[in-house]
């Protein structure tokens, strides 16, 4: 069998600082994979998120994966690929075009920052608070506890205080089978608490993350959540993430229209070669 080389970057998404933010890796220029090779190599660099991408003629092709599984979307990936695809002169100032498995989406290079057009946020469902108390080991949360998705289903749920916030400690596999079970890949976690708009924590062990640092679609749900609940009715957010893993970061979003706008910088922290 041939080997196969591909180009390999790490990238830090939501911040320009290195080794703040999200980490996310980016593999360029491989042949059509299949996915059992994709996921082999997720693990391989074991971060959050790889994002495998190809271009095509009306834009490029992504595919996302964590070590555990392969998503449909992922917002801080998003934001390290085309920003990657920026800094090598592949993508442009201005409108680009991403195809996913959720479809084509719109991806914005504006002043350093890239920003991923999501689907309108959407209500599928209702979740348990009473039990997610007792799986983030929490005596108190602030409803309602739902399931939405702008493109990945995900939970989302409130808390007073930063300092609540900062003190869960959820049990992992209980809420990975509560995350299954629920048809959402994890439970975002907010308050309101915060030098910005809110900050948060989103664990998502059900795919193989226990914490993600800086969650792109989870801000796009939170700033829906916040809208549709009429707690902070506004048309543009900052979100603050990762002081629990010391990766702190700011996500924004803006709306056009129902459509949530999620953008953030990056940071290319290191390029390589992978070899199969």
């Amino acid at each position: 069998m041939d080997v196969v080389k591909c180009r390999v970057f790490k990238l830090d998404a939501f911040t320009n600082q290195a080794f703040k933010g999200n980490p996310a890796a980016v593999v360029l220029d491989c042949p059509e994979l299949d996915a059992e090779i994709m996921l082999a190599i997720a693990g391989e660099l074991n971060l959050s998120e790889t994002a495998f991408v190809w271009p095509e003629k009306k834009g490029f092709r992504v595919r996302f994966f964590t070590p555990g599984d392969e998503i449909p979307l992922c917002g801080h990936a998003t934001v390290a690929t085309f920003y990657l695809l920026w800094r090598l002169g592949m993508a442009k100032e201005g409108m680009n075009k991403m195809i996913s498995k959720v479809g084509e989406l719109d991806i914005l290079i504006k002043d350093k920052k890239v920003w991923l057009k999501q689907l309108p946020p959407k209500i599928i469902g209702e979740l348990n608070i009473e039990e997610l108390k007792s799986i983030l080991g929490v005596k108190e949360l602030v409803g309602p506890a739902l399931a939405m998705t702008t493109g990945t289903p995900e939970g989302i749920v409130g808390i007073r205080t930063f300092n609540e916030l900062m003190n869960i400690k959820p049990n992992m596999e209980t809420l990975a089978e509560f995350s299954k079970e629920n048809g959402i890949i994890g439970v975002y976690v907010y308050t309101l608490d915060s030098k910005f708009d809110a900050a948060g924590r989103f664990f998502a062990p059900a795919v193989g993350v226990p914490e993600d640092p800086v969650t792109g679609t989870a801000s796009g749900i939170l700033a829906g959540y916040l809208r549709l609940t009429d707690k902070l009715t506004k048309d543009s957010y900052i979100f603050e993430q990762g002081h629990a893993l010391k990766r702190e970061g700011k996500a924004y979003v803006k709306f056009e229209g129902n459509y949530p706008w999620v953008g953030g910088e990056a940071r290319i922290i290191l390029e390589g070669q992978l070899e199969f």
